[in-house]
C-alpha cells in the first residue's frame, strides 16, 4: 500500500469554512503522525488527466514519472 494519498476538496465560498476545512485537515495529519508533503491551489488530478488525454501526449512519458514517483515515495519510508 502506497504512503499517500491524493484528495482535491471543493471548498466552500465562505473563508471562514474554507479556513476550518484547511486547518482542520492539517491538525488531524498532524496527530495521527502524518505529514503533509505538498499542497495546491489547483485540482491537478483533473489538469493531469487532461495532459494525459491530449493527442500529442505519448504514454512513456507518464510511465516513467510514476516510476520516478515510486521510487521517490520508497525512499521517503526508508
Amino acid at each position: 500500500m502506497s504512503k499517500f494519498v491524493t484528495y482535491v476538496i471543493r471548498l466552500p465560498e465562505d473563508q471562514e469554512a474554507t479556513r476550518e476545512i484547511v486547518n482542520g485537515v492539517r491538525a488531524l495529519v498532524e496527530k495521527n503522525g502524518g505529514e503533509i508533503t505538498g499542497t495546491s491551489n489547483e485540482d491537478e488530478m483533473t489538469i493531469l488527466e487532461m495532459i494525459e488525454q491530449h493527442e500529442d501526449f505519448r504514454e512513456y512519458i507518464a510511465d516513467e514519472a510514476r516510476a520516478q514517483a515510486k521510487e521517490l515515495g520508497a525512499k521517503a519510508v526508508q
